[in-house]
């Protein structure tokens, strides 16, 4: 057996064998063209051909998956790249094929140079997209033979596009030697449910190896041993087994969720996609709590229309049937820059220009998504809007104006990620409807501490008594002014969320995998228990402590 250490791409395990993923290398034409103006042409018409697929199969995806797609198909429209191709094939007579791949890895070498995670990892997508240009100009077959039994997929880079082509019923697993927790790999198995890992380095495999894919720990095992084979099949049988049994406790919930001494506590999903909010309402969500709109700008070389962001919308808002959607205003910066807007580096953008500081710099890009927001509402849709990164009560008040500017009925509220909103509670409670705790960031502001250094990861607890004492001064704060929300991981624990219920929290939002036991939980539970769990976990010291005093407290 050997051991391959990744990064987790997309939770779960699967055993199966190997499939691996491989295209012929593509031949490129050296010579000299003849006739320059008519390879420009053959050049554009190519990209354009190219764009057309990636939007039909874009049209033919949902969710992630179609975002993704449509993306690359906006690559290969991109005229800046396609210019560059062109100079080269005018001024050097350089093949159309060769001079396509040429600037695509100039592009790519730039992207690959971001500091940004999220930048970086576009790199493979600007050389996929080229590269299926060259293929067609240089009629090269684009296609790749469906898999004839389960299998897990084995390859270097897997495009998008591509993985939307195979037989998901087939599909046990993705293992990448490239790619990260933010690559587009990663990003579509997760939406498709496919475990993944990715970033393994060199993945050196036979089409007869057996492979048990590991997506929570990053490992994939090549020849498992019996030991490692049972353990991977008993996980994988065990997760199937507990979400049949929360389905079964689940049968006896009708209407809202409600504590057995029937205190109300809204469980809502954190969705981007179409995707996740049909598995979220699959599960019993009773709401959207956190619509993160960014997903919309980018990977852009131009801001979405209004037509574009009121369709997003209006979507949702089609599967919501009345329920709410708390719709998060774009928050770009830190590790989620946008192109179009060409804004300068920054030493620290975690704590930088970003969330409403942004909107604030740029006010017409605001003023625009809540056109569209408006646009996209009707009659009977219930929508609540919210700022990130608010610090100030003077902040809260000026984005409060700009929604009444909008003329929409909305709620209004806003993101409390700051330590300094903490203490701003009540005046910011004062002008708001309601004040929604993301424990992510203020988790990581509380304490100084980069969520995404590994080294740091003992202070992303949130059983932490300073983000416990810094949930009840909110909800002490809002109290008969406005409700309180999560929408921070935080809120997917089930024991954490009846501490935060018992401490005046009454709505929580989570992924979708999240939602059915929360809901069985919750259901399960008493506000006396709660309130006596959140009064032990407030007096402990250290984490540790709060959790083993939450426990105790509720049996």
């Amino acid at each position: 057996m050997r051991t391959l250490q990744g990064t987790p791409g997309s939770p779960g395990v699967a055993v199966a064998p190997a499939w691996i993923f491989s295209r012929a290398a593509l031949d490129l034409p050296e010579e000299p063209v003849e006739d320059p103006d008519a390879e420009v042409e053959r050049l554009r018409d190519s990209a354009e051909q190219v764009a057309a697929d990636l939007d039909a199969r874009a049209a033919k995806a949902e969710g992630e998956l179609a975002e993704v797609l449509e993306a690359q198909a906006m690559m290969a429209r991109d005229p800046e790249m396609i210019d560059v191709a062109a100079e080269a094939v005018r001024k050097e007579r350089t093949p159309a094929a060769r001079a396509v791949v040429d600037a695509g890895e100039t592009y790519a070498e730039a992207l690959q140079s971001s500091e940004s995670e999220y930048m970086a990892a576009r790199a493979s997508d600007v050389r996929d997209v080229c590269a299926r240009i060259a293929r067609r100009l240089v009629g090269a077959d684009d296609t790749f033979s469906q898999m004839s039994q389960r299998s897990v997929v084995v390859a270097d880079e897997l495009p998008p596009a591509d993985v939307g082509e195979l037989n998901r019923d087939l599909v046990a697993g993705i293992a990448t030697a490239q790619g990260s927790r933010t690559s587009h790999t990663a990003i579509v198995a997760r939406a498709l449910g496919i475990p993944a890992v990715v970033g393994l380095g060199e993945v050196e495999v036979d089409p007869t190896d057996e492979i048990a894919v590991d997506g929570d720990s990053g490992q994939i095992f090549v020849q498992p041993d019996e030991k490692t084979r049972s353990e991977i099949e008993g996980r994988a049988a065990r997760a199937e087994d507990r979400r049949r049994h929360l389905i079964e406790r689940a049968a006896s919930l009708e209407g809202d969720t409600r504590t057995r001494d029937g205190h109300r506590i809204e469980v809502a999903v954190n969705v981007a996609t179409e995707v996740e909010l049909k598995a979220g309402l699959e599960a019993g969500a009773e709401g959207v709590g956190l619509f993160r709109t960014e997903l919309l700008y980018l990977d852009r070389t131009n801001a979405p229309s209004r037509a574009e962001q009121s369709e997003a919308v209006r979507s949702l808002l089609g599967l919501l049937d009345g329920k709410r959607l708390v719709i998060r205003t774009f928050d770009f910066g830190a590790d989620k820059p946008v192109p179009f807007l060409n804004l300068p580096s920054e030493e620290n953008p975690a704590m930088g220009v970003r969330g409403v500081r942004l909107a604030r710099d740029q006010p017409e890009l605001l003023d625009d998504q809540l056109a569209a927001i408006a646009d996209a509402a009707s009659s009977g849709d219930r929508i609540a809007i919210m700022a990130p990164m608010v610090a100030t009560a003077e902040e809260a008040r000026w984005f409060v104006e700009r929604v009444e500017r909008a003329e929409m009925e909305a709620e209004v509220g806003v993101m409390l990620e700051v330590p300094a909103a903490i203490f701003m509670a009540e005046e910011i409670a004062e002008v708001c409807d309601f004040l929604s705790i993301g424990t992510n960031d203020l988790t990581q502001y509380l304490f100084a501490a980069d969520r995404q250094n590994g080294r740091l990861g003992s202070f992303q607890d949130h059983f932490a008594p300073a983000l416990l004492r810094a949930v009840k001064t909110v909800c002490d704060a809002a109290d008969g002014r406005a409700w309180v929300g999560v929408c921070g991981e935080a809120a997917a624990d089930p024991l954490w969320a009846m501490v935060a219920a018992g401490l005046g929290v009454e709505e929580l939002s989570m992924g979708p995998e999240a939602v059915l036991e929360m809901r069985v939980s919750l259901s399960e539970s008493t506000m006396h228990g709660c309130r006596a769990a959140a009064d032990a976990a407030l007096q402990a010291s250290d984490a540790g402590g709060a959790r083993r005093a939450a426990e105790d407290a509720l049996g």
